[in-house]
């Protein structure tokens, strides 16, 4: 069943004189899943991972962490700081991928609701909220999540997040805000990856 499949996670390193980045690569036992799912890991850390190197940058670190591995579901962030040299400020990207362990397939943000829910409008108004009550400072409006909006799931929450200064300023970070599964029940998808999670 695939509730009970869980990926084992194996660390990569990639480590020159500027260079330290760490991610993870899953073993399951269906192979063709498990190389696709590592093909999509591996992309999206060499997206992150600037191509000029040490020639244009003093550091490029890399992180990871895993969010959620059970019910055949995972979820990894990833986080790649780049300092260039003779920069006053370095930068955090964070991105993230949710694979289904049993096919491979990557889920977007909208394939976590019911396809009739207004999904939108519900996230927007609890992470308006959240802002509000966090203080959170502004450089530009909230702009709402999307379709394809940037997120990674845990055992109890669903975090969307924001890339640093698209509406925040720099000293802000990356902007994250936790949905608790709890709080949007009635627009989460049964069979799509938080209500595998539930189960």
């Amino acid at each position: 069943m695939s509730r009970d499949i869980t990926a084992t996670i194996v660390e990569i390193h990639i480590q020159n004189p500027c260079t330290n980045v760490k991610y993870p690569q899953v073993k399951l036992n269906n192979y063709l899943v498990e190389a696709h799912i590592n093909d999509l890991i591996k992309e999206q850390v060499f997206y992150l991972m600037p191509g000029e190197g040490c020639d244009v940058y003093e550091e490029i670190f890399g992180t990871y962490k895993i969010a959620v591995n059970r019910n055949g579901i995972l979820s990894v962030v990833l986080d790649v700081y780049t300092f260039k040299w003779h920069a006053a400020n370095g930068l955090d990207v964070q991105k993230s991928i949710t694979p289904n362990l049993q096919n491979g397939e990557a889920y977007y943000f909208y394939n976590l609701f019911k396809p009739d829910s207004d999904y939108k409008a519900v996230i927007d108004t609890i992470i308006v909220k959240q802002i509000n009550e966090r203080q959170i400072p502004l450089i530009a409006p909230f702009p709402g999540v999307t379709g394809d909006q940037e997120y990674y799931l845990t055992g109890k929450a669903l975090f969307a997040y924001y890339q640093a200064i698209q509406f925040t300023p720099h000293y802000a970070g990356i902007p994250e805000f936790a949905i608790p599964y709890v709080q949007i029940e009635d627009i989460i998808k049964k069979d799509g990856p938080i209500g595998k999670l539930m189960r």
